[in-house]
């Protein structure tokens, strides 16, 4: 069996800080179903400087929120029906969503540990 070799079919001019890199990517599209997505409209990222990044389907920068979490390290699609927002997570103790259209938080969870935890260290 012959050796096929790669070719690069797409490139990104995704901006990074210096010495940041990307934990996860996901695509925003719709779920048909549980096992199945519509085509990707667009895709999201969260990276080691804390900032969840938007991507177009072709991969051009489509917005940025500076800080979503301190020491981010989730990014899930909520599951509403438009597939309208995105969740992200870090070791601050937050869960936050996020309105893929406007780049704006729309909700904000704090877990208890994380209140008790600041309580403490308050005192």
């Amino acid at each position: 069996m012959a050796m096929e070799s790669l070719r690069q079919i797409i490139a990104s001019e995704a901006v990074l800080p210096a010495n940041s890199y990307i934990y996860r990517i996901i695509s925003t599209a719709p779920r048909q179903d549980p096992l199945t997505f519509s085509l990707t409209d667009q895709l999201a990222t969260i990276s080691s400087d804390d900032s969840l990044r938007f991507y177009t389907a072709d991969l051009r920068p489509d917005g940025e929120v500076h800080r979503a979490n301190e020491s981010i390290t989730c990014l899930e699609r909520a599951d509403d029906a438009s597939s309208n927002v995105v969740t992200t997570a870090g070791r601050d103790g937050f869960i936050r969503f996020w309105d893929k259209r406007s780049k704006q938080k729309v909700l904000e969870i704090q877990s208890r540990q994380s209140k008790e935890q600041s309580s403490k260290f308050n005192d």
